[in-house]
């Protein structure tokens, strides 16, 4: 079956409306454009091509991305860490 561009076969089920009462609509395209953008520049692929990824691979491409950013994180902190009880 072929879909549009953030199109999901499970787009069916996600509300109407926000908690707060606002269209949910533009709020998920907003977070779509969103982790396509973090996608694109942390992996260095064309926006154009990160909006054809299935709605799974681009949910296990954040992950990676996440994970590996949180990794470089404590690492940093580490080195700070050493380099303040060095002084």
């Amino acid at each position: 079956m072929w879909l549009p561009r953030f199109a999901s076969s499970r787009n069916f089920l996600d509300p109407a409306l926000t908690s707060d009462g606002k269209p949910y609509g533009p709020q998920r395209y907003n977070e779509l454009v969103t982790e396509c953008y973090y996608i694109s520049k942390y992996t260095n692929t064309p926006y154009t091509e990160v909006m054809d990824i299935t709605p799974t691979e681009r949910y296990i491409i954040l992950k990676h991305i996440t994970d590996e950013l949180k990794r470089r994180n404590e690492q940093m902190e580490e080195a700070r860490r050493k380099s303040n009880k060095q002084q």
